[in-house]
């Protein structure tokens, strides 16, 4: 690194940005070859790797002193193997020198999930600089305006940004005023979460391993609902509001994936 770079992932993001333009969807693949170029240690492939253990991957090649940013060719969906190159590129601009031996990341590190303290804020910085640089903020705003969250929206999102819905929906999450969720779930049980500011206000929070809601949408994939959803009394999501559950079905109903928006809390004595 040479003085006078960014030291943050979101300062790289838009120091990117900025060189490349406007130019949706963000040609992640040129910019890391490119770009590293300045360095004496630049990525010299970003090839498929089918290694099942990992979704992506940044590797020293010893011999030239410089890396390779992988991707597993299995993922089914091109919007994740983007977000996953832009994270491993992540990788390279903020972390190489902390971890010569480089990195490997299933679906828990590439969402910023890891096992520890140390582990778990490297994978967010990561996640940060691919969410900063494929979907900037102020443009995402631009799209949503004041439109009510819906699938179709959210589909947009992921089209223009070249992303997976997951990524589209988490960064919606990350800047909206609403209290809301995501929930990821497998064969009805819970994986993981992603919560807005608002959601962490309330407490709101789907630990591992929790069953699905018996009267969600997610665990019920026969419901019909438009685009915006199905309207949840109190007690499916939550115990003290209503909640309206936008459903994603993968994988023969395997994966779920559930972005829940919750009404106004009501407290009174008998909740």
């Amino acid at each position: 690194m040479t003085s006078g770079e960014p030291t943050r992932p979101g300062a790289w993001a838009n120091l990117l940005s900025q060189a490349w333009g406007p130019r949706f969807p963000v040609d992640v693949r040129t910019i890391a070859l490119e770009y590293s170029t300045r360095f004496l240690d630049p990525i010299k492939t970003i090839a498929p790797a089918e290694v099942a253990t990992f979704e992506g991957a940044l590797c020293p090649l010893p011999k030239s002193g410089k890396w390779a940013i992988l991707y597993n060719p299995g993922i089914s969906s091109p919007g994740r193997i983007n977000f996953t190159l832009a994270h491993e590129f992540g990788h390279y601009l903020c972390h190489r020198s902390l971890r010569p031996a480089g990195f490997e990341c299933g679906e828990a590190r590439i969402y910023g999930m890891g096992s520890d303290d140390d582990e778990r804020h490297i994978e967010q910085e990561a996640d940060t600089f691919a969410s900063y640089l494929l979907m900037p903020i102020d443009d995402y705003r631009d799209q949503v305006g004041r439109a009510v969250m819906c699938l179709d929206l959210l589909a947009h999102a992921a089209d223009r940004y070249a992303v997976s819905s997951t990524a589209a929906a988490i960064k919606w999450l990350d800047f909206t005023t609403e209290p809301a969720a995501l929930v990821v779930a497998t064969n009805g049980f819970i994986l993981w979460c992603w919560r807005s500011k608002a959601a962490k206000r309330r407490g709101i929070y789907f630990e591992r391993g929790m069953p699905l809601p018996t009267a969600s949408w997610a665990a019920n994939p026969a419901r019909v609902a438009g685009a915006t959803g199905i309207e949840l009394p109190r007690n499916v999501w939550s115990p003290r509001s209503e909640a309206r559950e936008m459903a994603i079905f993968a994988d023969s109903y395997e994966m779920t994936i559930s972005l829940v928006v919750f009404g106004e809390e009501i407290w009174n004595a008998y909740t």
